[in-house]
């Protein structure tokens, strides 16, 4: 018998979806050569498209390259345990027109927004208070580094106050493509640079630079501005006033049910009266949303939506369907929401063409006789700046054809309550179970 371990990616993808991928593909991963952690992704990730109903031809070469290359550097595996905090600018715009646009302007005293878990550098973050200048924004994460050290080509090292090394950001590598070299480097820059600091104040910071390299204590100081501060906490130990608002995006999915479920219960003690709490999963690029959002009222906390943007139902990359531990209830409810959009025979045969039209209209990807995707000569040599600008361009396109709410349709006649939310998103009234309460 076969172990698990043993077997390949391809076998796995004809046991979950019912077809074997062409070799230019599956010969680009090696399932017996992940981690036992970076496994678990993928198997998850098939049982998730099975269960949307997605078909083997929609797996393509980026979706392959991300799960050989660049997911397993993104797992706590990698990096002993620790959660990498990598964010980037941008990613949670939509979200913050959201707030704007539910929570009407108080009338009296400066609102709160929390947001839990805003990794470094806290971009998002930042984003944030930029875009509400007369909201008081707090960011918490618990693993803000205590040393932050930059090499001369702007690659940087975490390290905690016991001069551990935490975490490797290269500017073009993938996360995991650090050598040993590379780490004993960082380290014994760190051993050099560190005995020429001289302020270890827990309300300051201190940097010092030798040879391009610098070495940044309490860095997290250097991001704070008028309406913005960071605390290194836990979610149990915050001390806070009652939020407006509380985010917590792109956490949650690392952890498994019971510890996610007591997590959120942390997070609705932080939340006022008439607050809302915002949690799930976007891409670094803001796209592959889905989110669920509780208010606090009079009765408590209720389940006010669960919403997710168009372009998870004909994704290009593994974001739909990217969790970290099982009965992930956001994720395998997006899976049921997608296979009952496309159920809809009507409406799917229109939009699929369409959007294979449109891909191949923008030069971003075409498919091979057997139904397959293939990435143009000229999109695979572009850079992902230039690609993603374009998919930006194609799914706004398809937004204004009206084509969420043509999934809106589909999801209303398969029974779920479905609308529009503010910021054009689809929306349903989550099932009864669907979500945690």
């Amino acid at each position: 018998m076969v172990s698990i371990e043993e077997t390949s990616f391809n076998a796995l993808v004809e046991q979950h979806l019912g077809t074997r991928l062409p070799q230019r593909l599956c010969d680009r991963i090696s399932f017996s050569g992940l981690s036992a952690e970076a496994r678990g992704v993928v198997i998850r990730l098939l049982t998730l498209m099975k269960r949307s109903s997605c078909p083997a031809t929609e797996i393509n070469s980026q979706m392959i390259w991300l799960l050989a290359s660049v997911t397993p550097g993104m797992l706590p595996s990698a990096w002993g345990g620790h959660i990498p905090p990598v964010t980037s600018p941008g990613r949670h715009k939509k979200l913050d027109d959201y707030v704007t646009r539910q929570l009407r302007a108080p009338t009296h005293g400066q609102p709160v927004f929390i947001d839990i878990g805003c990794g470094f550098p806290p971009a998002t973050t930042m984003d944030t208070a930029r875009r509400l200048p007369d909201w008081s924004v707090f960011g918490i994460d618990r693993s803000f580094s205590r040393y932050v050290l930059y090499d001369v080509d702007g690659n940087y090292a975490c390290f905690n106050r016991q001069g551990k090394l935490q975490y490797i950001q290269a500017q073009k590598k993938p996360l995991n493509e650090h050598s040993d070299a590379t780490r004993d480097r960082f380290r014994s820059l760190f051993t050099e640079l560190c005995p020429q600091l001289t302020v270890f104040d827990e309300h300051t910071h201190a940097s010092v630079e030798k040879n391009g390299n610098r070495l940044v204590y309490n860095h997290i100081r250097d991001f704070e501005g008028k309406n913005l501060r960071f605390l290194k906490s836990d979610i149990d130990h915050a001390e806070l006033p009652p939020a407006r608002a509380v985010r917590c995006m792109n956490v949650l999915l690392y952890f498994e049910r019971d510890i996610r479920e007591a997590m959120l219960s942390r997070m609705f003690a932080l939340i006022a009266d008439g607050g809302l709490l915002i949690t799930g999963f976007n891409h670094p690029f803001g796209i592959y949303a889905r989110y669920s959002v509780y208010k606090k009222d009079s009765a408590g906390i209720r389940p006010l939506e669960f919403s997710f943007s168009l372009d998870n139902l004909r994704p290009l990359g593994v974001g739909p369907w990217l969790t970290l531990a099982d009965e992930d209830r956001e994720a395998e409810l997006l899976a049921d929401l997608t296979g009952a959009i496309r159920a809809d025979q009507s409406f799917w045969a229109e939009f699929n063409a369409h959007v294979d039209k449109l891909r191949a209209d923008y030069g971003i990807c075409d498919r091979d006789k057997d139904g397959f995707i293939f990435f143009t000569e000229h999109s695979s040599n572009a850079s992902l700046g230039a690609t993603m600008e374009k998919v930006a361009a194609l799914w706004s396109q398809l937004e204004d054809e009206g084509y969420a709410d043509g999934a809106i349709e589909a999801l209303d006649c398969a029974g779920y309550q479905a609308w529009k939310n503010p910021v054009g998103d689809i929306a349903v009234l989550p099932p009864e179970e669907s979500l945690p309460t």
